[in-house]
């Protein structure tokens, strides 16, 4: 994984170099493939997160696609390829378009844990109640010298053919006014509530897909 984050580095810095890639911030640079097939989205703010979904291309997408330019890097004798995003080409993608890519299915695991100013977050287990609600619990770790006493995650869901479901905002983490036994803090691992979630068939999620994403997070000193 070290090994992976240091060649996601270099590409970033590199994209960074090429001429015509002023882009505003938060935007997408490139979209990078990995030796295992993973397909990874690198971020103008030294960002990067997986790439979940795929679309069928519409005529647009494909006169872009042929237009639009791309570098091969080399690295430890295996290639990389990496597609230059032309955000300003890509119209909008609808919730009702996107599917899981067959790439992010058999990479699953790899969506099930996520991390953001040195707290991660990974999904522990699961389990259903007499009334169908399926109960999420998920794991948690700290390296930063923050005291965390919130921690916001968006908690996406997909049927076992890859179709989104549903996302759920929960407050992964969260601590009681004035306890600091309860704050999240460097060295620490926790686990969370149980979180119950309706809605869900039970007969369509037994590959138990579903991605993480943590969202606003608060401190203390």
């Amino acid at each position: 994984m070290h090994k992976r984050l240091s060649l996601l580095s270099s590409f970033t810095l590199l994209l960074l170099t090429l001429p015509g890639l002023a882009l505003a911030a938060t935007e997408t640079l490139a979209t990078v493939t990995l030796e295992n097939g993973a397909k990874v989205r690198l971020n103008d703010d030294f960002t990067w997160e997986y790439v979940i979904f795929e679309t069928a291309p519409t005529d647009a997408d494909k006169a872009v696609e042929a237009d639009k330019p791309t570098a091969t890097a080399i690295a430890a004798g295996t290639s990389t390829t990496i597609s230059v995003a032309n955000k300003a080409s890509t119209p909008a993608t609808t919730a009702s378009s996107q599917s899981m890519s067959a790439s992010a299915i058999a990479q699953a695991e790899l969506l099930k844990s996520t991390a953001k100013a040195g707290v991660k977050v990974s999904f522990a287990n699961a389990q259903w109640d007499d009334d169908g609600r399926l109960g999420l619990t998920f794991d948690l770790s700290s390296t930063s010298s923050e005291h965390y006493v919130l921690i916001e995650m968006d908690v996406t869901l997909y049927d076992d053919s890859g179709r989104k479901l549903k996302t759920e905002t929960i407050k992964v983490w969260k601590a009681i006014f004035r306890s600091a036994e309860t704050y999240l803090r460097k060295g620490e691992h926790r686990q969370s509530r149980t979180f119950w979630i309706e809605g869900v068939d039970v007969n369509q999620w037994s590959k138990q897909l579903l991605s993480l994403k943590i969202g606003e997070m608060d401190s203390r000193m």
